[in-house]
């Protein structure tokens, strides 16, 4: 094994460093970029030399730490927060809260650095409790599942030997509440569609569908009319969505419920009478500006305005869209059991579908009617 730092001669007197780097028999050149007089080297010229001369050692370290099977110390020393940062912005725009847990991170540490090696479970206890201070508990628990996910990838790139989350006894760590998930029941929806207000009717439209699908505010608003499929099943006409969820990333085809396809036929006649080619089947409420999400902040002023107007006191937004799809299919439908819905949802495991669990008490109110009754007497104790 060997690292040197080599010249390759320019013109005029320079000469540019490069590394040559022969391990496990093969050999590789690193060009540094680098410059200098050699003639009449400047001060400038010296410290290049010495930056290179560094950045040799430094790849013959990693080389050795190799290896052996050790850990580069170097790299727990670094700072946690730009390499958390550095993570997030690799990763596809899909996760929002990612996001904020780094800008609660950074308020958190101020101009403190934050070392790998500071990263203790007691850390990570105090940050919990910062946190709980800012936002609810599911919500926490989200920032810290996210922190979670980022060590357990630098635990695989071998710049710490151990995730300090998994030091923290069970009983000691943040758990998942159960919350109330706010969600319409027909009536609702039906006092909704009938509600008159001055927001575009394509808002509408994709909410409904919403409603009426599960899909998703990032999945709605880029749906393309090739995604929709028709099909022919025992003389009837189906529709169904093939389409890559932007969330989990995974490949779902779901079935349509009537109501969603009414809302399909309603947008194609509209398109076709516009003479709108259009790929998307909403294309008013498409996203334009997926760093900002200018397009969501617009509709989701637009559905606190539908709301308002309905008199329904409750919150509108695509999120309780998709909680109450999947608590009207439990309650109306005499085949929608979670397991069901959480394909219908495209969750990969039911436990996310858990929280559905606990349906309307008109639901738990048919269940035990339905049960028969005995033909009992009591005979009173003699």
């Amino acid at each position: 094994m060997g690292v040197y730092l080599r010249e390759k001669k320019l013109g005029g007197g320079q000469v540019s460093y490069y590394l040559d780097i022969y391990h496990n028999k093969t050999r590789w050149y690193e060009f540094l970029e680098m410059r200098i007089n050699k003639s009449h080297p400047t001060p400038q010229d010296k410290e290049k030399k010495r930056l290179a001369q560094e950045i040799r050692a430094k790849r013959e370290n990693e080389l050795i730490v190799q290896d052996n099977g050790l850990l580069d110390k170097s790299k727990r020393k670094a700072n946690f927060v730009s390499w958390y940062e550095n993570y997030i912005n690799a990763k596809p725009r899909t996760n929002t809260h990612r996001s904020t847990s780094l800008v609660h991170l950074k308020e958190y540490m101020g101009s403190r650095p934050l070392p790998f090696t500071a990263l203790t479970p007691q850390w990570i206890k105090e940050f919990t409790n910062f946190l709980l201070k800012k936002v609810s508990n599911n919500t926490a628990r989200c920032y810290l599942m996210d922190m979670f996910t980022a060590l357990e990838d630098a635990v695989r790139q071998d710049i710490i030997p151990f995730n300090a989350f998994r030091k923290i006894e069970k009983h000691e760590r943040i758990r998942q509440q159960n919350v109330f998930r706010q969600a319409f029941t027909l009536e609702q929806l039906q006092q909704l569609a009938d509600t008159s207000c001055d927001i575009h009717p394509q808002i509408k439209q994709a909410y409904l569908f919403s409603c009426f699908t599960g899909l998703r505010w990032s999945d709605v608003n880029k749906l393309k009319w090739a995604e929709v499929i028709v099909k022919q099943i025992d003389n009837n006409e189906e529709y169904f969505i093939y389409f890559e969820q932007k969330k989990t990333e995974g490949i779902e085809y779901l079935p349509v419920a009537d109501q969603a396809v009414d809302i399909i036929k309603q947008r194609k006649t509209e398109a076709e009478e516009d003479g709108n080619k259009n790929p998307y089947v909403f294309p008013c409420v498409k996203e334009f500006d997926d760093k900002n999400q200018l397009m969501y902040k617009i509709v989701n002023r637009a559905l606190k305005k539908w709301a308002k107007a309905s008199g329904l006191n409750m919150r509108l937004t695509f999120h309780t869209g998709r909680h109450t799809f999947a608590t009207n299919v439990l309650e109306n439908c005499p085949d929608g059991d979670l397991w069901t819905v959480s394909k219908l949802l495209g969750h990969k495991n039911i436990n996310s579908t858990q929280i559905y669990a606990h349906v309307r008490d008109r639901k738990k109110s048919a269940a035990v009617k339905a049960l028969p009754k005995l033909k009992v007497t009591f005979s009173k104790v003699a």
